[in-house]
Order: structure tokens, then sequence, then C-alpha cells
């Protein structure tokens, strides 16, 4: 027994999985203990045994080879328990102190053989009342973390003991709790009763979840429905300027000189809070324009015409590079407006020369000297060409390669006469426009497969920027192939989307 007795008496922590656990490693064995093999119990059975000497009185003496241990088994019948060899892992048995307990008062009387048996008990002595409280393990958070630690791998084979919680409910699987939901259990043998549960051992509510701010929430809403980046910090100040002109409809603080805040200040304003992120190809088309290209989001629309004004990105995950105009019902161009929205917004009301855009601009301006501290940076890299909406497009180029873009096959001008032809042609010239058309899109994939992708970019622009319908198809070949190649997926699914449902007139809203 000398074994159990140097387990109970070493300091430290039982391990959790008694003689199952197969772990070797010394930062193991120096934090946790072991308790005593099978082997070792035989072993210890084998040459210990309990004797009587002429007086009655227990000791200990060695056993030899042939002599038969049933005698001792019958007076002892703990011993058996050992020998058995079902002791369970948690629970390591004590040395039992042997005190004799007579029916007689006379504390030198001997007592019969007959009664022997019975008038005989084994108590436990205080340290044996100690382990007794040690055996139900409470493990804490803090003795699973610190298990968790070296024993990460649990083992498959099942333990000899079978898990309750204080309640007496059996726990289902021997793995120990993640550490978000580790609760205080008492292992105790499948013999023993569940102990009373204590007080301090009520399962503690999860903590609770901490809620994103609502301009977080505003800012993944925009991104997740237009597709794009993150909008710029003066587009948020000009929201916060339309709440003092307007607190409790910000959106329509601009109705007195013919402008409303639209497109993903509707989100702002809690008008697309039914959409999410399966509505992509509805969202990306609220308040898109006739000849508005990917690059283009509105922001501002006028509430009698066509005409409005947006951010233009060259990149979808990219800031915008400026403010621009449009109006769809003229034509195609897109008219830079600069790298501030406040100073865009302030020069197309001194155009407008009323008495209500004045004043509306003054309060513009000394907002934006008190409160916008940031425009946009603009563009990075000159456009490689300027297209029919005269914006430019840029795409990667290495000028010592001459890779990464190619002009056309046609002239600018020469390509927008055979497009106004074939516009105008009737259904039996069309294809005799079309025989014009096919060299000059054949030489575009050409480029593309040689890792000029600007070059397809272009023409599919220019196509679009036409507005025939019937070049819709080809349009969509073209800048669907030239924006995945690019990495510019977000704009791809935005023109199949377009294409799909290009509509005319000033109100493009989708709500």
């Amino acid at each position: 027994m000398e074994k159990f007795f140097a387990y109970q008496k070493d300091s430290r922590v039982p391990c959790k999985y008694g003689r199952k656990c197969f772990q070797t490693n010394k930062e193991h064995t120096d934090k946790y203990k072991h308790p005593p093999t099978k082997d070792d119990i035989e072993e210890d059975n084998k040459k210990t045994t309990r004797k009587r000497d002429s007086k009655g009185k227990v000791k200990s003496s060695n056993k030899t080879d042939g002599e038969s241990s049933n005698s001792n088994h019958m007076n002892n019948p703990d011993e058996e328990s050992f020998n058995s060899g079902e002791i369970n892992d948690m629970e390591v048995p004590e040395r039992p102190e042997q005190t004799i307990s007579t029916s007689s008062s006379e504390p030198n009387s001997i007592p019969s053989t007959s009664n022997q048996q019975n008038s005989t008990e084994y108590t436990v002595p205080s340290m044996r009342h100690h382990s007794q409280q040690q055996q139900q393990l409470l493990f804490t958070n803090s003795t699973l973390e610190d298990c968790s630690i070296d024993d990460g791998i649990v083992p498959s084979t099942p333990t000899l003991f079978t898990p309750r919680r204080l309640d007496g409910e059996t726990v289902s699987s021997p793995h120990v709790p993640s550490s978000n939901q580790i609760q205080r259990f008492t292992f105790v043998g499948e013999s023993q009763p569940s102990q009373i549960p204590d007080l301090n051992d009520r399962e503690q509510p999860d903590p609770p979840v901490q809620n994103v701010t609502d301009s977080d929430y505003l800012k993944t809403k925009i991104s997740e429905l237009f597709l794009v980046e993150e909008m710029p910090k003066e587009f948020y100040d000009l929201w916060s300027f339309c709440k003092r002109q307007s607190p409790s409809h910000p959106e329509d603080a601009l109705l007195s000189v013919g402008l409303k805040l639209v497109g993903p200040y509707d989100v702002l304003a809690g008008h697309m809070n039914g959409f999410n992120a399966n509505d992509v190809e509805k969202t990306v088309l609220h308040w898109r324009y006739y000849y508005d290209p990917p690059e283009f989001q509105t922001i501002l629309a006028s509430t009698g015409s066509e005409f409005h004004i947006g951010y233009f990105r060259d990149v979808p995950l990219g800031s915008p590079v400026f403010v621009v105009s449009n109006d769809s019902s003229e034509n195609c161009v897109i008219k830079k407006l600069g790298k501030s929205l406040f100073k865009a917004l302030r020069k197309h009301l001194h155009s407008m020369d009323s008495k209500e855009a004045n004043t509306l601009q003054k309060k513009l301006l000394a907002y934006e000297i008190r409160k916008v501290t940031e425009v946009l940076e603009g563009r990075k890299c000159h456009p490689v060409t300027k297209t029919f909406h005269k914006a430019g497009i840029v795409v990667p180029y290495d000028s010592r390669t001459d890779i990464g873009y190619r002009p056309l096959s046609e002239s600018e001008y020469c390509l927008q006469q055979i497009l106004k032809s074939y516009l105008e042609a009737s259904e039996s010239k069309k294809m005799e426009a079309m025989d014009k058309l096919q060299p000059i899109i054949n030489y575009a994939n050409i480029a593309s497969d040689e890792c000029d992708f600007g070059t397809a970019f272009e023409l599919g622009i220019d196509f679009f920027c036409n507005g025939n319908p019937d070049l819709h198809r080809i349009c969509r070949q073209l800048l669907v192939t030239a924006y995945n190649l690019l990495r510019r997926p977000q704009f791809a699914t935005i023109i199949k989307a377009h294409l799909n449902n290009r509509r005319k007139g000033p109100n493009m809203s989708i709500l």
C-alpha cells in the first residue's frame, strides 16, 4: 500500500484521466499525479497480509508463495475488492486502521473466537476522513482550463467513472466542456449516491453578446447591398448636416433646391431594412440610371429630371476617386465635380442662382469649415483611355512590357460611326453593320487572351454607353470577362443585373 500512501500525500493535482492517461511528458507528470496501476495493487497484496497473533490482535506479515489467503479474505472484505481489480480510477483506497471493540467493558479482556469477526471494526484515521472529502473532484473553471493546456486529447476508451452533474443527471459525454460552457461537476462512482448540490454551484448564465454599434451595422449593410467598399467620411458628414436641417427626415432636407438623398442614404434612413445580401441583384439597381456604369454610384438625385450626383470608383473595394454627375436624358457623359462632396454640391447650388440655393450654400460652407476634415484622395494613376463616358478607365498596365492594355483596332470616331449605322440600320442591313463590328470584337477578345484586359474593358464600356439593347449580349460578355480578369467581380455582378433590367426615367428607386 506504500504507493497509495505516496499518492495521497502527493500535493500535485490528480489527473482527470486517472490510469487511462497516456501522456508521459515531463510537463504533465510534474503538474499532475496518477493513481497506482492494478499491477502495483496486486504486487502490494502479495507482500502484505493481515494475521492475528495469539492474543487476537491484528498484525502484518509477509506471505509465502504457497500460503493461502482465503481466511484473510473472509476477515477483511475490503481487501477482496482490491484483489478483484474493480477499483475506480478516481478513488484510491486508504490504509485501514484496525481497532478491536468488544462487548466487555474491561480493556484487557480477550474476545472469543466466535465473536471475533463481528467485534472487530476497521476505522478510518483523520487522513482517511480528509481524503474522502477529496474523492469527489469538483472541476471548477480554473481547474478545467489548467487541464486543457496539457491534456488536449481526450482518450477514446471509456473511463471507469460515469460523470454526473450536481443535480444527479448523467453527462452523456466524458469530454471536458469548452471554456465558455464550463459548469461545475461532481464525479462520483456509479455505486455512490449523488451529493446534495451546493448553493454556490448554481449554473451561471452565459455572458451577454456584445452588440455592434449602429454605425458599424449601417456601414456593413451598405457594403452588402451595393457591393462597394465603405463610404467615405464626407458621405456621413452630409447626412449629419441634413439631420440638423430636418431631424425627422434627413433624406428630404434638400427638397427646397430640388434634390433628394438617395441610394445608400436610404439605408441610413431605414428604408431598406427589408433587404439583405440575397437581394443584391435588386439593390445594386437602386437609383442606377440608364447610362450609369458599375463604377458610378448615385447618392443625390434631382426630383424633376434625370440629373444625379454620385461617387465614381475605379475598383469596387476601393475608395471613390472623385464626385461626378450625369443627366441620362441627355447623354452618357460623366462630368467630374471634384474631390469633395460639399464643394461639388455648393458648386451645383451656385449654378441654380436662387434664394433657397444661396441660403443653403452658406449653411453648407459654414458646416464644412467646422466639421468636414477629409476629402477624396483622387486617382493614383492615369486612365489608359477615356471611353465614351469621358471619365476614363484604369487598369493595371506595365509600360516596360506594354502589357495590360492595347488600343482598339478602330479609333473612337470610327467606332461611333459604326455603332450609329448599326443602330439606324433596318433589319435587312444590320448584318452588314455587324460584319464591321465583328473584327473589332475579335481583336478585343484576342487582347484579353494576351493579358491586355483593358481592351475588352474599353470596348464593353463603349457598347454600354451606346445604349443599343441589341448589343447588350455582346456588352455583357465583354464586360463580365474583363471585370473577372481584372479581379473586380462585384462590378461583373452589377453589370449583369443592370443589363437584365435596364430602365429609363427620373425615378430609379426600387422601393
